[in-house]
C-alpha cells in the first residue's frame, strides 16, 4: 500500500502492470529461440532474417497506428483486437509449422507483429490519461518495467527451460494461455473514454502526421525514441558474434544481456522518480544519450584491449542499462507536450518504439559485416550522444 501511495498509482493499475508482464511474456515467448528453431528445421538464414524484418515492420506500423485506433474505437476494444489477433496468428503459425509451409509461417508471423503493439501501447495511453502529471514519470517507468520483465527477462529464461520438456509448438500454445491470463487482469482496469464518433481513422492518421510537421518538438521526440532502443534490437544480432571474436563465450554473453535488462528494469523506476523531481527533460539531456554513448565506446575498448574480461564487459553493459533506463521520462514528457490530446502525442512515442525494431537491425546489417563491430559501436555512440543534444528541443510550453 505504501508503494502504491508513493508512486501515485491506483490498485487496479497495479494489477494491470502485473497483467501486462504476463501478456508480454506470452506474446513474445518465441523471440529467444524461434529463429534458431526455423534454421534447424531446414529454412535458410536469409529467409528467416527476411521474416523477422517483416515482423519488425509490422510492429513499427502498428505501434504508430494504435493511438489513432484508440481515438476511433476505444482503448479496450483496441486491446481486445490485439489479443484476438495473437490467438488467430498463433493458430495459423502452428499450422504452417506442422505442414512445413514457409509461406504460411512468414504470413502468420508478419501479422503476429500487430498483436502486442495494439495491446501494450493502448495500455500506455490509458496510463497517461489516468495518472496525474506529477506522477507520470514513475507510472510510465512502471509500464516499461512490466513490458521488459515479460519480453526480455522472464520470457526468454522461462521458454529456454520449458523447451527442455515440451515442444516449440506446445510452448506457443502456452504463450496464448499467458496472453489470455494477462489480458484478463488488464481488462479489470476502469476504462477511460477516448472515442470520437465524429472522426475517421484517416483523419486521425493525418493528425498524427501533422502534429510532427506543425510542432517540431514531436518530430524530435520521435527521433529520440527511435534512438532509445537501437542498441536493444541491434545488439541481439551483433553481440553473439562480436564478443565471441574477442574471446567471450555465448554463455557469458547471455548472462551479461540478462543482467543488463534486470538492472535496466529497476533503473527505470529510479530515473522515472528522478524525472518527476528534477524535470523529465533534464534526465534525458544529462543521463540518457550520455550514458549509452559512453557505454558503447567502453564496450568497444574493453573488447579490444581486454578481450575475455567478463567483469569489465558486465560493468560496461550495466552502464548501457542505466543509459537506456534514463530514456524512460520521454514517455511522460511527450504526452505532457499535448495535454489536451495525449493519445495523439503517444502515437509519436509508439512510432519511435516501433521504428527502433527496424533501425537497430538495419544499422547492424549494413555496417557489421563490411566494416566490423567497432564501427557499429561508434555509430551507435554518435547517435546516442546526438539524442541527448536533440532532447534540448523537447521543452514544455
Amino acid at each position: 500500500m505504501r508503494i502504491i501511495n508513493k508512486f501515485g498509482i491506483s490498485r487496479d493499475l497495479l494489477i494491470g502492470f502485473v497483467g501486462l508482464t504476463i501478456f508480454m511474456l506470452g506474446a513474445t515467448i518465441e523471440t529467444g529461440w524461434f529463429s534458431s528453431y526455423l534454421v534447424s528445421e531446414g529454412f535458410s538464414i536469409k529467409d528467416v532474417s527476411f521474416m523477422f524484418t517483416l515482423y519488425g515492420m509490422s510492429v513499427a506500423i502498428m505501434s504508430w497506428i494504435t493511438s489513432f485506433l484508440i481515438n476511433k474505437y476505444s482503448i479496450k476494444h483496441t486491446m481486445a483486437v490485439g489479443v484476438i489477433s495473437l490467438l488467430i496468428t498463433t493458430g495459423i503459425l502452428i499450422l504452417g509449422l506442422n505442414k512445413n509451409n514457409f509461406l504460411l509461417i512468414i504470413c502468420a508471423y508478419t501479422f503476429r507483429g500487430i498483436s502486442y503493439p495494439l495491446f501494450a501501447y493502448s495500455f500506455l495511453v490509458l496510463i497517461t490519461l489516468r495518472v496525474r502529471t506529477s506522477n507520470l514519470g514513475k507510472a510510465t517507468a512502471c509500464f516499461w518495467l512490466s513490458f521488459n520483465l515479460g519480453m526480455t527477462i522472464i520470457g526468454p529464461s522461462l521458454s529456454a527451460k520449458l523447451l527442455n520438456y515440451i515442444s516449440p509448438i506446445d510452448l506457443l500454445c502456452i504463450g496464448c494461455v499467458f496472453c489470455v491470463l494477462g489480458a484478463s487482469l488488464v481488462f479489470t482496469i476502469k476504462n477511460v473514454r477516448t472515442v470520437d464518433k465524429n472522426t475517421t481513422l484517416l483523419q486521425e492518421l493525418k493528425k498524427g502526421l501533422f502534429i510532427m510537421a506543425e510542432d517540431s518538438r514531436f518530430f524530435y521526440g520521435m527521433i529520440v525514441k527511435t534512438i532509445n532502443n537501437i542498441g536493444q534490437f541491434g545488439f541481439i544480432i551483433m553481440m553473439p558474434i562480436y564478443l565471441v571474436q574477442h574471446q567471450f563465450t555465448l554463455i557469458q554473453w547471455s548472462t551479461i544481456w540478462s543482467a543488463c535488462y534486470i538492472i535496466n528494469s529497476f533503473a527505470s523506476l529510479y530515473f522515472g522518480n528522478l524525472g518527476d523531481k528534477i524535470g523529465w527533460q533534464k534526465v534525458l539531456i544529462y543521463f540518457s544519450g550520455t550514458l549509452t554513448g559512453v557505454s558503447c565506446l567502453v564496450i568497444m575498448l574493453g573488447a579490444k584491449f581486454f578481450p575475455g574480461n567478463y567483469i569489465l564487459m558486465l560493468c560496461s553493459f550495466t552502464l548501457f542499462a542505466f543509459g537506456v533506463a534514463a530514456f524512460g521520462p520521454l514517455s511522460a514528457l511527450i504526452p505532457a507536450m499535448m495535454p489536451n490530446d495525449k493519445s495523439t502525442a503517444v502515437s509519436v512515442l509508439n512510432l519511435g518504439s516501433g521504428l527502433s525494431n527496424f533501425v537497430g537491425p538495419i544499422i547492424v546489417t549494413l555496417i557489421f559485416q563490411k566494416f566490423g563491430g567497432d564501427i557499429v559501436l561508434i555509430v551507435f555512440s554518435v547517435l546516442y550522444f546526438f539524442s541527448s543534444i536533440l532532447s534540448k528541443k523537447l521543452k514544455l510550453k
